[in-house]
């Protein structure tokens, strides 16, 4: 299972990592005029790409973390870095979704293993 969390927290950071550099690039090529003719939803999605910047960071660690069985922290790492950007960008959700299984998962061992130690 922590080799699992391990693959799905790098993989996820690289997609979130990667689109988030692609809506970035996309962002810079704009004019000031187009910029404030796309309004609201065009700076969230500028901020959400900031965010999956750094769930290309968190994801790593996350996945790290939880191969070396800090489940819980791994978990929540994980899980933050996959689920802030959605708060701004619904639509890169596919990209988010592999950050956000590995910090189920993590959590999932994280209780698991609490749960087998307890009724030893």
């Amino acid at each position: 299972m922590k080799t699992a969390t391990l693959i799905l927290g790098i993989v996820g950071a690289l997609l979130a990592g990667g689109l988030g550099m692609k809506w970035l690039n996309d962002f810079g090529q704009l004019t000031e005029l187009q910029r404030a003719m796309g309004g609201q939803e065009l700076q969230s999605m500028g901020t959400a790409a900031l965010l999956m910047i750094g769930s290309l960071i968190a994801g790593i660690v996350g996945g790290i973390l939880s191969f070396k069985r800090k489940f819980l922290a791994g978990g929540v790492l994980m899980l933050a870095a996959g689920i802030l950007p959605l708060l701004l960008a619904s639509q890169a959700i596919v990209f988010l979704l592999p950050l956000i299984a590995g910090g189920i998962l993590s959590l999932y061992a994280h209780f698991t293993a609490a749960k087998t130690i307890t009724q030893t």
